[in-house]
């Protein structure tokens, strides 16, 4: 049973009392109650083990830190995230100072059982730098910032809608379609979504990928032209996860 896939009882019935954090944190307790003693991991001679932390809304790879049992178990039953201080040779939790925490959203082990995969929701920058993540420059440029390893191919087209809008080029597609103003950029998010539409009404594999990533595009030059990040959007998204769109009908 996947920690967020589990998410039929709140489509089914409702919202239900306590928050989703609190869903999914006793789906995982559930889950993990068959571990015990972690057996099926593989700590290293001083009882740790490596946790990749993801944002689980785009994929962004937070930090790296490491995890004894101790850890584990306070991640699991407090839904905040625990490492192991190697430096301090003490247990910790993540933002316990800053008050930059990550909530619990999830938990992967890798094919080895020796390392750990946390999805998670930040509260506020993961890296004491005020970065969003830890991995903000390049190995060959050690002393600039880019936040072009978060995210992916979308956030990647944000960057590039974003630089033709600030530096506007003459042989740039994006350049002139900004510079034709909020009716033009909407007039083609228009015209992208009835491709979809008819693409899907044709039910040709290839044109609705080509029609749909068409769309993707055209709407992320809308959110770039009202300076809307993707950022809000996954934010949004994920205040609706695991909620039935579906509205109950009451009696008259």
């Amino acid at each position: 049973m996947g920690y967020l896939s589990d998410s039929r009882e709140v489509e089914e019935d409702g919202p239900v009392a306590g928050s989703n954090s609190e869903l999914h944190a006793s789906y995982l307790l559930r889950e993990l109650e068959f571990m015990a003693d972690f057996s099926q991991l593989k700590f290293d001679a001083q009882g740790l083990i490596p946790a990749v932390v993801q944002d689980w809304r785009d994929g962004t790879v937070l930090m790296v830190a490491f995890m004894n049992k101790e850890a584990l178990h306070k991640t699991v039953t407090t839904n905040f995230v625990h490492f192991w201080s190697r430096s301090r040779e003490r247990l910790w939790e993540k933002g316990e100072t800053s008050g930059h925490k990550l909530v619990l959203k999830d938990f992967f082990v890798d094919c080895d059982g020796d390392a750990l995969l946390v999805k998670a929701e930040p509260i506020g920058p993961t890296c004491h730098t005020g970065e969003k993540a830890c991995f903000f420059s390049r190995i060959d440029q050690p002393g600039t910032r880019t936040s072009e390893a978060w995210g992916g191919i979308l956030e990647r087209l944000y960057q590039v809608i974003q630089d033709r809008k600030r530096q506007p080029s003459s042989d740039s597609y994006t350049s002139k379609l900004l510079n034709g103003g909020l009716d033009q950029v909407l007039k083609k998010v228009v015209e992208e979504a009835g491709e979809v539409v008819l693409a899907g009404k044709g039910g040709k594999k290839e044109e609705i990928v080509n029609e749909t990533a068409d769309l993707f595009f055209h709407t992320l030059v809308a959110l770039g032209y009202h300076d809307v990040t993707l950022q809000e959007v996954y934010e949004e998204l994920a205040t609706r996860f695991g909620k039935s769109g579906l509205r109950k009908e009451t009696g008259s």
